[in-house]
């Protein structure tokens, strides 16, 4: 044979050898796959996970706390920080054909405090877009932690105070999109300042004086008034995986007795979920600044200043371990699911004190760092445990029944 047509027919058959080599590994592959289609079974939750979707789903809860009548929780409309362990109840019903909504409420717990409030509101109008009310409530918190003001204060400081406060409130919400609500609220509050009930420490009056926590020898009623707004794309409020929320508060305090104690307070939450493929991995973070501000002559009470500390901001202190009028927290978290019904989360957190704004610098700011569990649903985090190190006073451990944030 010519040494042309040779040639042609031997660089054809080196050339179809790949390609048909190529044509039977993708054969291969498609059969592979559509095999393991075929063995492919549905998710399966773990016996843990299958637990928490079960009380979930059939809700026992709902049969003791129902939407009308009486009922019983654990815990109470905003609990405080460190109060412990505590439960609440009351009656609720909504009114006039659904049109108006009255709640009754208490709560107690193991530490002494109490909360009793009485609520009656229209929060269905235009079609459940705009809500308004009135509410009445009494707060008993016996045993309040106090340091000092700023960084530079001392463990061995640690003093307690009673905090009891009867309060009038009237409100108007609208959320004109599910995600947008923005309102106004006005009220009287007039608080009262006691010996604490913790008998591990010394009562505030027995270390400090009104010098060193202004508002401590005289408490005047207050007038005040604000407003708020919150953005919220959250995809599960209770236990977040993607979206984002902002939530700001401006108000003002109008000292109504003495004169010396009127001021502003501002107060911003910012938090952002980035989720990573499947969301079984999120980053979680959290940046929040309560700002305090009078005029001159004027002074913030120390029991109105924010603090930070604890198990929500920075978890290498104890709570309310630093007060100022100003606070910057900062958190941040990878959430991780170890196995179904059990995340995990490596945190890192920072936080600053001041009696101005600018001087909340970061290059002040203390920080914590540690790992956490996190039992839940999809929906919600039902217990917490985290342990954390970092500070200067040791390692610090919270189990708690609720989320970070």
């Amino acid at each position: 044979m010519p040494r042309g047509p040779l040639a042609v027919i031997c660089a054809a058959a080196l050339m179809g050898a790949p390609a048909a080599a190529q044509d039977t590994r993708a054969a291969l592959l498609e059969r592979q796959r559509a095999e393991k289609a075929e063995r492919l079974e549905p998710y399966t939750p773990q016996r843990l996970e299958k637990t928490l979707l079960y009380i979930e789903r059939t809700d026992p809860l709902s049969k003791i706390a129902p939407h009308n009548g009486f009922f019983v929780q654990y815990g109470y409309s905003d609990k405080p920080v460190g109060s412990g362990i505590g439960f609440g109840g009351g009656w609720r019903h909504d009114l006039l054909r659904r049109n108006a909504r009255l709640v009754f409420e208490i709560g107690h717990t193991f530490r002494g405090y109490r909360m009793a409030r009485g609520d009656l509101s229209l929060p269905y109008l235009l079609d459940d877009r705009f809500e308004i009310g009135v509410e009445g409530r009494y707060r008993d918190h016996p045993q309040e932690d106090f340091y000092g003001l700023g960084f530079n204060t001392s463990g061995s400081d640690r003093v307690n105070f009673r905090f009891r406060a009867p309060e009038v409130q009237a409100r108007a919400v609208v959320t004109p999109v599910p995600w947008l609500s923005a309102g106004t609220r006005v009220g009287r509050l007039a608080p009262d300042i006691g010996r604490g009930t913790d008998t591990r420490y010394r009562s505030i009056e027995e270390r400090f004086s009104g010098g060193d926590a202004p508002g401590l020898a005289l408490q005047p009623d207050f007038t005040y008034a604000d407003l708020f707004t919150a953005l919220d794309t959250r995809d599960q409020p209770g236990n977040a995986r993607a979206g984002s929320l902002l939530d700001v508060q401006w108000r003002r305090y109008s000292d109504t007795d003495a004169g010396r104690y009127s001021f502003t307070s501002v107060q911003i939450d910012a938090q952002q979920f980035l989720p990573i493929f499947d969301k079984k991995r999120v980053v979680a973070i959290r940046l929040r600044l309560d700002t305090t501000a009078a005029a001159d002559g004027q002074e913030v009470p120390f029991y109105f200043q924010p603090t930070l500390g604890g198990s929500t901001s920075l978890r290498s202190y104890a709570d309310h371990r630093f007060r100022d009028r100003n606070a910057l927290a900062i958190n941040v978290e990878y959430r991780w699911e170890a196995f179904s019904g059990l995340d995990m989360a490596l945190f890192s957190d920072f936080g600053t004190v001041a009696p101005r704004v600018r001087d909340l610098e970061f290059a002040g700011l203390r920080g914590a760092y540690g790992i956490g569990l996190r039992f839940n649903t999809y929906k919600a985090v039902f217990l917490r445990l985290d342990v954390a190190a970092g500070g200067s006073e040791g390692i610090r451990t919270f189990l708690k029944y609720s989320k970070v944030f």
